[in-house]
């Protein structure tokens, strides 16, 4: 039985909380580098079961350096009305999410198949597919049969929601990356991944991003953004909401967040830069540096600590014994920081 995304992120956090406890019997846990480019299986059937949903007949194989491939067409999804969230869930393969002048979401399906005759990846191709399933909850979810020595194809979903799209959207993968771009009208968005990256860019509602052995990229966010993930780096850019970042190893980047910023990792360096202050930020890491920057105009009470080093800034703050603290302008918000080695506080 495969882990869905949150058993694999405990697991996933356990482990490393181990290793960096030293229970673990080997080195530190290490974050896996990734490409960018890069549930449950339903019964195995070449059909969507959703009565509403249209299908597009799947080409012949075509040769490629990873295998055989296989396009499986662009499955029409309607979105009755009442709908509060669609659900997409895709194992062995990526999911590409964005919003477009369609009436109904449109799913388009790249099945790969890897060492295998001809014949034989077209065998493993007609036997994947998708499964709808309506509701309150939209479902769509990929299957898919083992070949070989246990081998999977790989299956890449293509997905445009309609413009206007008010429904909540979910969206899981496994051993895959996923993206979503220019997604503006939608409710609350909850990505996962577990060994992949995601990215997400032009989004105007509240992102919830979690990953484990993978990556994390955000930009030109409208609304609040929380990611949680265990060995993976995190690069937000230009959030215009809340930003929490949590990390059980991994290094933590932002530039430009203009609301209040939480970021905590157990080992990593931490490096925020904006070009304003708009809310208390919270800055902790338990092995690595902490370095900030921000306008020297900006109204901010200042409370840093560094357990080993000497704190550097520009700033007129009274530094003494590996603390820095003091009240700059107004005093509007709280810049709070603790670092086992390196502190930077510095002017932007």
């Amino acid at each position: 039985m495969r882990m869905t995304w949150k058993q694999a992120i405990t697991s996933a956090s356990l482990a490393a909380v181990l290793v960096y406890t030293g229970i673990a019997n080997e080195g530190t846990a290490g974050a896996r580098p990734l490409s960018e480019a890069d549930f449950e299986s339903a019964p195995a059937q070449a059909s969507v079961s959703a009565p509403a949903a249209a299908v597009s007949l799947q080409t012949a194989g075509k040769k490629t350096g990873a295998g055989y491939s296989f396009d499986k067409g662009i499955t029409r999804v309607s979105l009755p009305a009442g709908t509060q969230s669609v659900s997409i869930a895709n194992t062995n393969g990526t999911i590409e999410i964005k919003q477009g002048n369609v009436k109904e979401i449109e799913v388009h399906m790249t099945v790969t198949v890897h060492q295998a005759t001809a014949d034989e990846a077209k065998a493993v191709a007609d036997k994947a597919g998708m499964k709808v399933s309506k509701g309150a909850d939209l479902e769509i979810r990929t299957y898919s049969e083992s070949y070989g020595n246990w081998r999977y194809p790989s299956l890449e979903l293509t997905v445009t929601l309609p413009q206007g799209m008010k429904a909540g959207l979910q969206a899981e993968t496994e051993n895959g990356n996923l993206s979503l771009s220019k997604v503006s009208s939608t409710g609350r968005i909850e990505l996962a991944a577990v060994n992949g990256n995601i990215s997400a860019s032009g989004i105007g509602n509240a992102l919830k991003l979690h990953t484990v052995n993978g990556n994390v990229q955000v930009s030109e966010a409208k609304d609040r953004v929380e990611v949680t993930l265990t060995n993976g780096n995190v690069k937000a850019e230009q959030i215009a909401g809340a930003l929490t970042l949590k990390a059980t190893n991994g290094n933590l980047s932002v530039k430009d967040a203009l609301a209040a910023v939480e970021a905590v990792t157990v080992a990593g360096n931490i490096h925020v830069k904006s070009r304003k202050v708009g809310g208390d930020w919270k800055v902790t890491t338990a092995v690595g540096n902490v370095e900030l920057a921000w306008p020297g105009n900006a109204g901010v009470v200042v409370d840093a600590e560094s357990a080993f080093e000497e704190i550097e800034t520009d700033f007129p703050l009274t530094v003494k014994n590996h603390r820095a603290s003091g009240k700059l302008g107004a005093g509007t918000y709280q810049i709070r920081a603790k670092s086992m080695a390196g502190l930077s506080l510095m002017q932007n």
